[in-house]
């Protein structure tokens, strides 16, 4: 009887798929380190004396990458004050375009001669186009 139980147990074994013995598997190696380091026997493990280089690697892809966010952060922030400066320069630009566009006029031109006292009058004639006629050679 009790071959037949051992045998069924196998059996359920032997039924389960690959995937989840070696998912199993890594819990049982997740939970043994876990204690070990809770219990104070992380550091002394053969597993991380023995892995001194691959947890190096890590610890140094860790600093990588915590420096890389800052960086990323730090020119995220300066990208946002740098586009709020070109807005207030974009205003200022077109603050000063409509004041020139103002004091360009021709109402304002004559307003700033007669107030200044100098004497030009505005032509009475309409402008006209010179032209110059082909001489044969």
């Amino acid at each position: 009887m009790e071959e037949e139980t051992t045998n069924n147990k196998e059996t359920i074994n032997n039924d389960a798929p690959e995937e989840k013995k070696t998912f199993m598997h890594y819990i049982k190696i997740l939970y043994k380190a876990m204690t070990d380091i809770f219990k104070g026997r992380g550091i002394s493990n053969e597993v991380l004396i023995n892995r001194w280089r691959s947890i190096a690697v890590f610890m140094i892809l860790v600093l990588i990458y915590i420096s890389n966010r800052y960086t990323c952060q730090q020119k995220i922030a300066e990208i946002g004050s740098l586009e709020k400066q070109l807005t207030d320069i974009r205003y200022e630009a077109l603050t000063l375009s409509s004041e020139l566009m103002g004091s360009s006029r021709q109402s304002q031109v004559q307003a700033l001669i007669e107030s200044k006292g100098i004497s030009l009058e505005e032509s009475k004639q309409p402008p006209f186009k010179l032209i110059k006629k082909a001489t044969d050679k």
